[in-house]
């Protein structure tokens, strides 16, 4: 690749200048200098575009609609922003396309309602969808005020999400997944073509895949929700009808093809399952902190988090061998070396996790996939 770096207008003016005769004036002020000038400041623009042409012609380094353009090469797409869809709850009946928005100040949000899903008396619920996409239609639960007149309204309430609302696909996750479909190549039903298949569906974070899970012809998929938390029922179902609906209403998912799963192939969908993480351990500070517990708490918490994260994004990564395995550890040590990035911590140690010295090795089978998720961090046993 070419190194643009050094085409500023100093370089380039200077270069210009070089050129000159030297027995004509080209000191700043001359007409040489003056009418240079402006000509150097343009050259250092296009020589910017330039270096912009070059990085977006390469996967490592394009974003935005030119990595688009790059991953659809291998028949990728970026995921779209989604709108949460959260249950809302009334004392009577609300008609379909009513706006209701949350009281939560300046990040209150307009929900919409749709179907009914139980109710007639003394509660009508109904699947509501948030009006903007994206995660802040997650987070506001409670008491909801009537955009539209309801009649005989008194009680509104926004309760629990149906469907996650997630966010464009950052460059970097598409950019993963890209770099994904050269592992092994996705053909017929093989492992990568299930996974490049249901990483592509808007809502799923991480799968993993088991193969001939009870004899030939089944499949296993296991996902994860956007954030790499266990996914929503209405999430899996989702990915269920897309990937191997059951067929005429059944619950058995159907081996006809009615899906992206070929033919033969009855593939089932389900989630991982949360094992909570209680971890205890003592940490020192430097003398100069006498409440270290209580300034540093809750950055503690976000670096024990953050190493967990990196756990949850490589969920799915299979230990490379003949029989598709995975294999998720939390280590003591890499606890440890989380919290000591933290200024003003000198010393951890005594770490526990669930109670138990040592590392953690989760369950990773066909019959249970558990998801690491931080409970209660105790320090010092405060």
């Amino acid at each position: 690749m070419i190194d643009f770096s050094g085409y500023t207008r100093e370089v380039i003016q200077k270069e210009m200048l070089d050129q000159v005769n030297p027995n004509i004036d080209t000191r700043e002020g001359s007409m040489i200098q003056t009418a240079i000038g402006p000509v150097a400041w343009y050259l250092e623009g296009v020589y910017m575009i330039l270096k912009q042409i070059q990085d977006n012609a390469y996967p490592a380094t394009a974003v935005g609609d030119c990595l688009d353009k790059i991953v659809q090469t291998r028949g990728l797409t970026r995921k779209q922003a989604t709108a949460a869809v959260r249950k809302g709850t009334f004392n009577t009946a609300v008609p379909s396309g009513s706006e209701f928005k949350t009281i939560n100040g300046a990040d209150s949000q307009i929900f919409v309602t749709g179907d009914r899903i139980s109710g007639g008396g003394p509660e009508y619920v109904y699947a509501m969808q948030c009006k903007d996409t994206g995660i802040s239609g997650n987070n506001y639960s409670g008491n909801l005020l009537p955009i539209t007149p309801v009649e005989n309204l008194t009680s509104a309430v926004l309760g629990d999400i149906i469907m996650a609302g997630t966010e464009e696909e950052t460059d970097e996750a598409l950019r993963s997944r890209f770099y994904e479909t050269f592992d092994v190549a996705a053909f017929g039903g093989n492992i990568s073509s299930y996974k490049n298949e249901i990483l592509s569906i808007e809502g799923v974070g991480a799968v993993q895949v088991y193969p001939a899970w009870k004899g030939g012809g089944t499949v296993l998929c296991s996902i994860l929700g956007d954030d790499l938390r266990p996914a929503l029922p209405a999430t899996v179902q989702k990915v269920q009808n897309i990937i191997c609906p059951p067929e005429d209403g059944g619950s058995v998912p159907s081996a006809d093809g009615y899906g992206i799963a070929p033919i033969g192939a009855a593939v089932t969908i389900t989630t991982g399952t949360a094992l909570t993480l209680n971890i205890t351990c003592d940490i020192d500070f430097v003398e100069t902190m006498p409440n270290g517990v209580e300034t540093y708490k809750n950055q503690i918490r976000q670096k024990i988090q953050e190493y967990l994260d990196t756990l949850c994004k490589a969920w799915g990564d299979a230990i490379k061998s003949h029989q598709i395995t995975y294999a998720v550890t939390v280590y003591a040590s890499r606890i440890i070396y989380s919290i000591l990035t933290i200024q003003d911590v000198v010393n951890v140690s005594n770490v526990k996790i669930n109670g138990v010295s040592g590392d953690l090795k989760l369950t990773e089978t066909s019959a249970l996939q558990q998801v690491p998720v931080l409970g209660t961090v105790v320090i010092n046993g405060e």
